[in-house]
């Protein structure tokens, strides 16, 4: 990619289009666009880490767009912002860390449970009160599920792989 592997034209054409179809899902998902066009190239890139000049040539994006673009993925915690060495300029990094802190730290989560709780006071008994207290019960129970989840996951990682 843009970050000067070799890769062949043909190569480079065959990853393009894979950017785009993978993209196009994550958009259909609800990501904005771009950002969804820069997590993919990011995913596919040899080193997982690009600057914005980088990816806004990769996506004949503009570098505005593209700034965007990662400023929603740092905030949504997918990808996350290095100083180039030596530089002023940001890199932008997805690595292995994107999904444990999608899943683990999901600000929904974290705070969904105390509003719901304060919901639950203010509407006392009543039709309103359950529903948001078994929307708690769904909360508490992704949450705990999604932390097995994830140690599951370090245990299927750590096994010897088979290719």
């Amino acid at each position: 990619m843009a970050e000067g592997s070799a890769v062949r034209e043909d190569e480079m054409d065959e990853l393009g289009r894979f950017v785009e179809r993978f993209a196009s899902t994550l958009a259909d998902a609800g990501f904005p666009r771009l950002a969804a066009r820069v997590f993919a190239t990011l995913l596919a890139s040899e080193s997982g880490r690009m600057t914005a000049a980088e990816l806004a040539t990769w996506l004949h994006a503009s570098t505005g767009g593209v700034s965007g673009a990662v400023r929603y993925l740092v905030q949504i915690r997918l990808i996350r912002t290095e100083r180039d060495p030596g530089t002023r300029r940001h890199a932008y990094v997805v690595d292995g860390s994107w999904y444990e802190s999608t899943f683990l730290a999901n600000p929904f989560l974290e705070r969904g449970e105390a509003d719901l709780r304060e919901g639950i006071a203010i509407l006392g008994d009543s039709p309103a009160a359950d529903r948001l207290n078994e929307t708690l019960e769904l909360i508490q129970f992704l949450r705990d599920e999604t932390h097995a989840m994830m140690r599951r996951w370090h245990e299927r990682k750590a096994a010897p792989r088979t290719r």
